[in-house]
């Protein structure tokens, strides 16, 4: 688990209604925001949260720095803690850092390979309203998670920071750009080189072959390109700092002092010729010719080694992608110039045309024959007019220029990938899988070691597609990670989820899968398997012994239950037979055709086999008694209601209620209103019996 603070270099830039809009969109990928918490607030509206925090913001006016703290704690590659694990390691990472009383916002984001926790905090406290600022954040921050790792049971990271601010600003940008920085073009190129010089001059001269200069600055040295992108000397390597360099070459002679100490040892060049006007006479071989710029010969210069930014090694070739890449970002930024060219050409004639109008409103107040204050207010409101306009379309310039940006914007070439991947440009989802330091899926996954075979189509809709080039997937309440070797179940694993992922793994390799992952996740994945009678196989005889078991086991209930079914049907079929032979018709047939083994079917009170008394049916278990069957309906009542003489009014009816309905009025005669059920004694014939 890792939680770092990410600073805002602009004080004026930072807001915290921005910072939450921004860790609580989803940005249309179903799988970035899962859970929002509200904490320390009054309410747990976000919107009126977000109200309550800038009021409290704006309470304090002397704290000039940032007011809004961005923490964010990421999880290792395929954990998935429980929700009550998540909020338990974000309140005692913001209590760690002194912010346990302070107002936040946090979400948990899946729409990477590690899960995280974006968390907003205000460092205005909303009682006493003072700004708190922790001291040395990243060393609280450590020792928290270090002691979090071991109590949740999570991968448990080295947290001593080995590296620089420097350094770990470069691994930054090739983590998230993909290009290669200049402290690692400089390892990687000649760094033993300068390493092993032995004098100023020796040192300038490696660096100048490779395109680069030492400069001072400051108080160290640092190393520069032609661009102008710098970076220290010391964080290159250690031995390269200025004092390391001076107890080793003597005091510090930049590169102008060497080459001028070189040009007063030796002797002076010759002078050359100097280069006449270009077009005033042509050489020699050139004369009275025309010719075309085709035919000019051109030069090959080679200025040797030279930085420049090109992808992080790739494992595989990426030529062709990057210059595609470079092509569309050059069109990109034309395009944008130019847009903005035109924005800007129609802003101000538009602001020209309203002061020409302007001008012509104030001649022709000029030239009214009206007092002087009449003139005046005329003159006021056509100021007043022409500053609207002129604020109005400055405002409108401001947005379009804000649409041009958005829509025109330059991507790294990490995003560029992205982007094109979830186009649909396969070429450019095998660069990102191929990128340095992409591990693949951790945890419970699917996978299976026959050849990939070629996709036909999606069978669930993609959501997503991560910078690691893990594919995301909706299968109902799950979402499936397929990083191009193995599937797993993000969250929610489910027979449903699990299902699909079997089914496209059987489809993308065939029948035999390989489960990786916790006992629990196989046991539910050999259940799934046999439960919907995937055509599928386990290439670990354990969990195949156990689908086999679990399919027989299955097969067997459901034969059970389908004897229990078409017993069902036979008795019923011989009680259709029973009754029709008891009133001397025709047999169906429906209790042969539908017999059960090891049951014997009869009609008649004595269980004997084509006998019929009293219409009754009598089904017959080996070993068993009689029971009497059911009678026609309506032949006989039941016990209760024998004997018994009932009136309409006290059945049960169905009311159809259609046109309009009024309420009757006190005064309506009773005879109009609903009777109520009489008593029927006198209709009740005296008969004795039991019970």
């Amino acid at each position: 688990m890792i939680a770092k603070r990410i600073p805002m270099n602009s004080a004026k830039k930072s807001s915290f209604a921005g910072l939450v809009k921004y860790i609580t969109s989803s940005q249309g990928i179903n799988e970035r925001v899962g859970q929002v918490r509200v904490t320390n607030c009054q309410t747990e509206e976000l919107s009126w949260a977000v109200h309550e925090v800038l009021h409290t913001q704006k309470i304090n006016t002397r704290a000039e720095g940032d007011k809004t703290y961005h923490l964010l704690i990421s999880l290792a590659p395929g954990e998935q803690p429980s929700s009550e694990v998540l909020r338990d390691i974000e309140d005692r990472v913001c209590s760690a850092i002194g912010y346990q009383n302070h107002q936040r916002v946090s979400a948990v984001h899946n729409d990477t390979d590690c899960l995280h926790i974006h968390i907003a905090i205000n460092k205005i406290h909303p009682e006493r309203h003072t700004l708190h600022e922790p001291y040395r954040d990243f060393k609280t921050l450590g020792d928290i998670c270090a002691r979090l790792e071991l109590e949740h049971g999570l991968q448990q990271v080295n947290h001593a920071r080995k590296k620089g601010v420097s350094e770990c600003r470069a691994n930054d940008m090739e983590q998230h750009a993909g290009i290669e920085s200049l402290l690692s073009w400089v390892r990687r190129e000649c760094l033993e080189q300068v390493q092993g010089a032995k004098s100023w001059n020796e040192l300038h001269q490696v660096l100048h072959e490779n395109g680069l200069e030492l400069r001072e600055r400051g108080n160290g040295l640092v190393i520069t390109d032609q661009a102008g992108t710098m970076v220290k000397a010391s964080t290159v390597a250690r031995d390269l700092s200025k004092s390391k360099l001076e107890e080793r070459l003597g005091a510090f002679e930049n590169q102008r002092q060497q080459t001028r100490a070189s040009l007063k040892q030796g002797k002076p060049h010759p002078r050359k010729p100097g280069v006449g006007r270009v077009g005033r006479s042509p050489p020699p071989a050139s004369k009275n010719r025309l010719r075309g710029l085709s035919t000019l010969q051109s030069i090959q210069i080679d200025s040797g080694k030279r930085y420049e930014k090109n992808p992080v090694g790739h494992k595989s070739d990426t030529t062709e992608l990057y210059a595609r890449f470079r092509d569309e970002q050059n069109a990109v930024r034309h395009t944008k110039a130019k847009e903005l060219a035109a924005a800007r050409d129609r802003r101000d004639r538009a602001i020209e045309h309203a002061k020409n109008v302007a001008k012509l409103k104030r001649s022709s107040i000029k030239l009214m024959a009206t007092p002087g204050l009449t003139k005046k207010l005329l003159y006021a409101s056509t100021s007043k007019s022409l500053q609207e306009q002129v604020t109005s379309l400055r405002a409108e310039h401001i947005k379009a220029i804000e649409n041009i940006n958005t829509s025109r914007k330059a991507r790294q070439w990490a995003d560029w990938l992205q982007a094109k991947a979830l186009d649909g440009d396969q070429d450019a989802l095998k660069a990102l899988r191929a990128r340095p330091g992409v591990k693949g899926l951790q945890g419970d996954a699917v996978a299976a070691e026959g050849q990939k075979q070629p996709a036909k189509a999606a069978p669930i809709e993609q959501d997503h597609i991560t910078k690691e080039g893990t594919v995301i997937y909706r299968a109902g309440a799950s979402a499936i990670r397929d990083d191009g070797s193995k599937l797993q179940l993000s969250r929610g694993a489910n027979f449903d989820g699990i299902e699909t992922a079997l089914r496209m793994a059987a489809a993308r390799y065939g029948e035999k899968i390989t489960i990786t992952g916790s006992d629990q996740f196989k046991e539910l994945v050999a259940q799934t398997a046999a439960i919907r009678s995937l055509p599928i196989k386990f290439d670990d005889p354990a969990l195949e012994q156990r689908r086999q078991s679990l399919q027989q086991a299955i097969e067997k209930e459901r034969s059970n239950v389908g004897r229990t079914d078409r017993g069902r049907a036979a008795g019923a079929g011989a009680g259709v037979d029973g009754l029709n032979a008891a009133r001397g018709g025709r047999t169906t047939g429906a209790g042969r055709g539908a017999g059960v083994r090891g049951r014997t079917i009869g009609t008649g009170l004595s269980g004997r086999a084509g006998t019929a008394t009293s219409g009754r049916v009598t089904v017959r278990s080996p070993g068993g008694t009689a029971k009497p069957g059911v009678a026609r309906v309506g032949r006989k009542p039941p016990p209760e209601s024998q004997n018994r003489l009932r009136a309409l009014s006290k059945l049960g009816v169905v009311q159809l209620t259609h046109g309009s309905e009024v309420l009757l009025p006190r005064d309506v005669p009773g005879v109009v209103e609903h009777q109520g059920a009489k008593p029927d004694n006198g209709l009740r014939r005296d008969v004795s019996r039991s019970g």
